[in-house]
């Protein structure tokens, strides 16, 4: 899933790590000259299967609310 912001790009993202998947939200400033960085979600909690990560990552992506002075997403959640 992603989301068009005025300053930037954000998808969602999972990945396995071993035996257990995790959940990022990627933002891609659109400023060029900037590469696009990962932001695990979730406070580094594990998924035990890669669907339940993406389910939480696009849960995150929904909950960005802005971004602040370094590009990162702040979320309506503190447990984002």
């Amino acid at each position: 899933m992603k989301r068009e912001f005025p300053e930037h790009i954000a998808w969602s993202e999972a990945r396995m790590n071993g035996d257990h998947a995790l959940a990022f939200v990627a933002v891609q400033p659109r400023n060029p000259r900037k590469e696009a960085r990962f932001h695990m979600v979730y406070d580094g909690t594990s998924f035990a299967q890669l669907s339940e990560a993406t389910h939480a990552a696009e849960r995150a992506l929904q909950g960005i609310l802005r971004f602040d002075g370094f590009d990162a997403p702040v979320f309506n959640s503190p447990e984002c």
